[in-house]
């Protein structure tokens, strides 16, 4: 098992970053609230010029990682643009991943595409169409789907699904790192009782454990991407077990590093303000970590589950 990444992923990441950079990158997303246009005049058309359109994640293990790496990127600023259900859907419209048997269909950025493929975990699918958009603090994008199942028991919709969810959890991974970043350069740079508060040895502790559930969380989401591509029969199980890992990782980092910016954290004038609300629908949809470990549960009950650790089995 090797989790190093291919030299061509991580040299699309780099192309990808100097693109998002040049959208603005953090700034793209604050403009996109009052300027939603820009996802289609702007975002869609770097993507284009990277190659997006024509990347198939499922083709290889070096087109999923470099999918993976471009979702990370995009998760890093904040990215307007549903990305990982773009590259889910590959030639296919994208797909929003939704709790089995529920009615109430939501996707990110939903207004963007005219069809959407819903999928559940149970390889039930259909099509949808986007309705009006919720337009909420804590989903500025989010948007109703309406449509209806259309088939089920398809293995290919169960891959496309657990698909969306890894990258998903790629993009919040991106995220977290840019929050750890954020939250030690402004303790560096806030002086208190005439010291910087990266001096204060409590401050020093909740980075460090911010750091360490980011690393975990890059570790899981490198592992989970080498059994995508060499079990992918296992991806449901894996794709629950990583995002449970991010959800719990995004509630403890963000949090941290969000305190850490004291008040200003609540303002939109900082990248970590927009990085908490635009990471919602991810962490919301299709359900919460409760949800999720059910899922999980029922899902290892069922296929067993393969880790990066020794782990003891009940007899």
């Amino acid at each position: 098992m090797n989790l190093a990444l291919p030299e061509e992923a991580v040299d699309f990441a780099a192309a990808a970053r100097a693109a998002f950079a040049g959208l603005g990158g953090v700034e793209c997303a604050r403009r996109a609230e009052g300027e939603p246009g820009l996802r289609r005049t702007e975002v869609a058309p770097v993507l284009a010029g990277l190659g997006v359109p024509g990347l198939e994640p499922q083709a290889d293990e070096v087109s999923l990682a470099a999918a993976a790496e471009l979702c990370r990127e995009a998760g890093r600023v904040a990215l307007p643009y549903p990305l990982p259900a773009v590259l889910a859907g590959g030639e296919g419209p994208p797909v929003a991943v939704v709790g089995r048997g529920t009615k109430d269909w939501r996707a990110d950025h939903a207004d963007l595409f005219g069809e959407w493929e819903v999928a559940d975990l149970s390889g039930a699918s259909g099509r949808a169409q986007p309705g009006g958009t919720l337009r909420t603090r804590l989903g500025p994008f989010v948007g109703d789907l309406s449509g209806s199942w259309s088939g089920g028991g398809s293995g290919d919709a169960v891959r496309r699904a657990a698909l969306q969810l890894t990258l998903t959890a790629w993009s919040v991974l991106g995220a977290l790192e840019a929050a750890v970043e954020s939250a030690v350069s402004h303790v560096r740079g806030r002086i208190q009782f005439g010291q910087a508060l990266s001096e204060f040895q409590a401050v020093q502790f909740q980075l460090a454990d911010a750091a360490v559930a980011v690393e975990g969380l890059r570790e899981s989401a490198r592992f989970t991407l080498w059994r995508g591509a060499h079990h992918p029969e296992d991806s449901v199980t894996d794709a629950l077990a990583l995002r449970l890992q991010a959800l719990d990782s995004a509630r403890a980092v963000l949090r941290t590093t969000q305190q850490l910016h004291g008040a200003s954290g609540l303002c939109d004038e900082y990248d970590i303000s927009i990085h908490v609300r635009h990471q919602q629908p991810a962490l919301r949809l299709p359900f919460g970590a409760e949800a999720n470990a059910e899922a999980l549960f029922q899902s290892v009950s069922d296929n067993g589950f393969a880790s990066l650790f020794p782990h003891g089995r009940r007899p």
